[in-house]
């Protein structure tokens, strides 16, 4: 079975402000638009995605899915059957060559049974989880955008872009489901079972409630996580569903009063020829692959060879 993807901007625009927004030439204007959010403020956080045409699913999701794990229940225990294929992955991390997660977080302060936690480490491994990566830091979104594709132009117009996605942390939507997510975990545990309690959630890693271990590339790609539980909603259809069925039992003002946002991101599209103008304003910036991804081999070499030429005459 195949994820599902977008057809057309059109089909997109339901589900992001400006999803048929399009940018085509003119780099500049890619980083005056990344300015301008940056003069409002610290509040926004990005992702990249290396194709527009794709939705916003998890890794946990894109898994499921892809694998039809679904064909093994009912359809009315998938949501309960999806639960357990994350939990089995956690359960899994934690024994892991003889527990040595679990040591790990230990040894750097955290609680062992903080399931957040894991789920961090899994997510910065390639295991799959329920979290979607974004970032504080526009020009880190930008990179991953373009990281590694090759473009070859198609006669289908979507296929031709990618996309940077935009949304301010302080969404209201996004208060309240944080302010439901730590009453749940703090009334109960930090387990897989009361994170899913919720739909959705912000994780934002400056919160000591969800202390999660730190490598160089985390602080470098200075990263949060979105939280999306649904076995095959992707995250703005999810979003959508939720604040669609809020206006209904609050009314169109009141929605409006309380200035919750109709979609779960902005959207800007750019066309893949801009990739090397994009690169190398991002290179002059110094937001390169050895930025994003420390190489401690290289940091071990280099500090030796620094040390050995300062120590000659």
């Amino acid at each position: 079975m195949k994820l599902e993807e977008y057809k057309t901007f059109e089909d997109k625009k339901y589900f992001f402000k400006d999803g048929d927004l399009k940018l085509d030439k003119d780099v500049q204007k890619i980083f005056d638009a990344i300015k301008a959010f940056q003069e409002i403020g610290d509040g926004f956080i990005y992702r990249g995605c290396g194709e527009a045409k794709y939705k916003l699913y998890n890794s946990a999701q894109r898994m499921y899915i892809n694998q039809e794990l679904h064909k093994q229940v009912q359809d009315d225990m998938i949501s309960e059957h999806y639960k357990d294929f994350i939990s089995n992955l956690i359960t899994a991390t934690k024994k892991w060559n003889n527990e040595v997660v679990k040591k790990l977080l230990i040894n750097s302060g955290i609680d062992e049974n903080n399931d957040l936690a894991y789920l961090s480490y899994m997510q910065h491994f390639g295991v799959p989880t329920p979290f979607l990566d974004y970032t504080s830091n526009p020009y880190v979104a930008l990179f991953f955008a373009i990281d590694g594709i090759n473009f070859t132009p198609s006669d289908n117009e979507i296929d031709n872009y990618f996309s940077l996605y935009y949304t301010y942390k302080m969404n209201t939507a996004f208060i309240t489901w944080q302010m439901v997510f730590d009453k749940n975990i703090k009334e109960k545990d930090i387990s897989y079972e009361s994170i899913d309690l919720n739909c959705m959630s912000i994780i934002l890693p400056e919160t000591e409630f969800y202390k999660i271990f730190n490598s160089a590339n985390i602080i470098n790609q200075e990263g949060l996580f979105l939280f999306n539980n649904h076995p095959w909603y992707p995250l703005e259809r999810t979003y959508k569903e939720d604040v669609e069925h809020t206006k209904s039992s609050l009314g169109e003002d009141k929605f409006k009063e309380l200035m919750i946002l109709d979609t779960v991101s902005g959207c800007i599209n750019i066309h893949k020829s801009l990739i090397p103008a994009i690169r190398l304003k991002l290179n002059e910036m110094g937001i390169t692959a050895n930025y994003i991804y420390p190489d401690m081999v290289n940091f071990k070499h280099t500090i030796i060879n620094d040390g050995i030429l300062k120590s000659l005459n």
